[in-house]
């Protein structure tokens, strides 16, 4: 006698936190949502001069994009792939992987630009594939995703290897400033105190952060407060006041200038934009 078996499956993907595009396909929504300066970004796209009838014979690169830089790169008239992923994909519980991770997409400041080899290329293909099918099937699994993009991340890293082989003790600091920040920069305003954690001075690591990142500490604390705001205002949940007070903002007024001196409008205008 045949029994019918129901199999559970757990790890749902959630589609806001793992996004694949073809460039040419890439939707407005995406590209100019305030949510796109939380995503890890690979730009992924074949050289037009080089480019054969069959992908696997085109040259390629990639841009990879660490989350809140302001990058303006155009997507006009390149072919290839854009993956977008939040930190949730990265097993940060393997310290030594995300750090990895994290000089990969900083190797070179704001942005890195890395060339596909061939044999790289025709990996990333099956990998893409693979996401692209799981990320579209009514069983796929967030583990599966995740699993498959440590490959593709593991990829990259290993064609910069030597780079890793003796790790920019800046960029560890880098590294441990973003940290902080994504954990303390609704109660933390004070530059000394991040300076402090780390255990450097406050023009040091100024110095370290202009150096890789373009930006002192108060220029970033500022725009992760800005980009916080803006995500409030855009779900429309809380009104501007509360949204003053849940940033740590005791005078929801003082509030108001503040996003104007950053923002180039006021709360209203945004929200009503």
């Amino acid at each position: 006698m045949s029994k019918d078996v129901t199999i559970k499956f757990t790890h749902h993907i959630d589609n806001s936190k793992f996004l694949l595009y073809k460039l040419n396909e890439c939707p407005d929504s995406y590209l100019k949502s305030v949510e796109r300066d939380e995503f890890f970004e690979m730009i992924w796209f074949w050289h037009p001069d080089d480019h054969d009838s069959q992908l696997d014979q085109a040259t390629s690169s990639i841009y990879l994009i660490p989350p809140f830089r302001a990058l303006d790169i155009s997507l006009a008239n390149k072919e290839g792939y854009l993956i977008a992923f939040k930190r949730e994909y990265l097993e940060e519980d393997d310290k030594e992987y995300a750090l990895d991770v994290f000089n990969l997409f900083n190797l070179q400041g704001q942005h890195s630009l890395l060339t596909i080899d061939t044999d790289t290329q025709e990996n990333f293909q099956h990998l893409y594939a693979l996401m692209a099918y799981e990320l579209k099937s009514p069983l796929g699994t967030y583990l599966v995703l995740k699993a498959l993009l440590k490959v593709f991340l593991l990829h990259l890293i290993r064609i910069n290897q030597s780079a890793f082989l003796n790790q920019d003790v800046n960029q560890k600091r880098v590294y441990e400033f973003c940290m902080l920040l994504d954990r303390y920069y609704i109660p933390e305003r004070k530059a000394f105190f991040y300076a402090d954690q780390i255990g450097i001075s406050e023009k040091r690591l100024n110095q370290i952060l202009q150096e890789k990142m373009g930006k002192t500490i108060t220029q970033l604390i500022h725009a992760r407060l800005i980009l916080e705001a803006k995500r409030k205002l855009t779900t429309g949940e809380l009104t501007i006041k509360e949204i003053s007070y849940y940033l740590n903002f005791e005078d929801h007024s003082y509030f108001s200038r503040f996003f104007r001196k950053q923002a180039g409008l006021s709360p209203e205008d945004f929200k009503k934009k």
